[in-house]
């Protein structure tokens, strides 16, 4: 979220897909600190340098993509609320629009 060109933070904001990701990683993969045992572990390689180094995965989440821990049931509130909206819709569609005009 935080390298998102400014143009493009619109759709960052409306598109549930983005809070459906946050909510999964988030509760997924937060730890509680580095040296915590049980963390998923990654592997990062610097393309340039070749230096390996490793990192958690939330460790990389984290700043990589701009994922909140604290804003969980933020998340899982607005995919609520999207699917809520798309069902209202879709019932909408099926009472008002009528395909089988005769």
């Amino acid at each position: 979220a935080p390298k998102i060109p400014i143009w493009w933070k619109w759709f960052y904001w409306i598109n549930p897909l983005g809070y459906t990701l946050n909510a999964m990683l988030s509760s997924q993969f937060h730890c509680e600190g580095e040296g915590w045992q049980g963390c998923p572990q990654v592997v990062l390689v610097d393309p340039i340098t070749a230096q390996r180094t490793k990192k958690t995965v939330w460790g990389y989440l984290q700043p990589t993509y701009g994922m909140n821990y604290n804003l969980l049931w933020l998340w899982f509130g607005a995919v609520a609320i999207s699917i809520l909206i798309v069902r209202l819709m879709t019932l909408y569609g099926l009472k008002f629009i009528c395909h089988l005009k005769r």
